[in-house]
């Protein structure tokens, strides 16, 4: 499960760095956690809108669903989609991986490692911190407002092995796959070779303090540098 997620990048990076605008660039922020347990909104690029960076509440909802964001993630939490999982709710879902498909923008996420019977919390972000997109899935409710969940899969993030309790991963594009993700013209069944051969990212990983999962709030800062130098490198074994 992955629902912490980061995104420091400046406006300007983000956008030079996908060459994509915002469409509402005052409403950007940065944010060093963004925490999925809490509703919170993540820039995305979507099939319906491929030449533009909008928003979206992290968490999809039905289509039809007029009720709060934080009753129906207590009863089914859509903050992550297991892609190869056959047996996905169709009220949720319905045609969203055929017709609703997007990438949402960060520059990091987090993950844990079990090792000697401790869990170690892990930072992984691309060289400098440049932001990246995960692809998800998305659904537009009945107030107009977007929702979405990031998608995960069993394939490898790079061939450098990277700290997490279980062989599940984000399933993240180069931007030379972004408009075949984002291209309705294929349907799900088609983008499988995709997923399975697309080219990946060399991630980094920097393990930070033991205590993130427990308190986060005390780690709002911790994507900056000087905050690993005081914490061990777990080895990677």
């Amino acid at each position: 499960m992955f629902y912490k997620l980061c995104n420091t990048s400046s406006l300007f990076d983000v956008e030079n760095e996908l060459n994509t605008k915002f469409r509402y660039p005052k409403l950007y922020e940065q944010k060093s956690i963004i925490n999925g347990k809490y509703e919170s909104n993540l820039p995305v690029i979507t099939s319906e809108d491929p030449n533009s960076i909008n928003y979206a509440i992290w968490g999809l909802l039905p289509p039809s669903y007029d009720g709060d964001w934080e009753d129906f993630q207590e009863i089914t939490n859509t903050l992550n989609t297991y892609i190869t999982y056959n047996q996905l709710n169709e009220e949720i879902y319905a045609d969203s991986f055929d017709k609703r498909r997007c990438l949402i923008v960060v520059n990091g996420f987090f993950t844990a490692k079990l090792h000697k019977g401790k869990l170690h919390p892990h930072h992984i972000h691309l060289k400098e911190h440049k932001p990246f997109c995960i692809a998800g899935v998305y659904n537009k409710i009945e107030d107009g407002f977007l929702t979405c969940s990031l998608l995960v899969t069993n394939s490898e993030l790079g061939s450098k092995y990277l700290p997490n309790m279980g062989i599940q991963k984000p399933l993240i594009f180069k931007k030379k796959d972004f408009s075949t993700w984002l291209n309705t013209s294929y349907n799900f069944e088609q983008l499988k070779p995709l997923i399975a051969n697309h080219d990946r990212y060399e991630f980094i990983s920097h393990p930070i303090e033991h205590d993130f999962y427990k308190n986060p709030k005390v780690f709002k800062q911790i994507t900056e540098s000087h905050h690993y130098k005081s914490v061990m490198r777990i080895a990677h074994q």
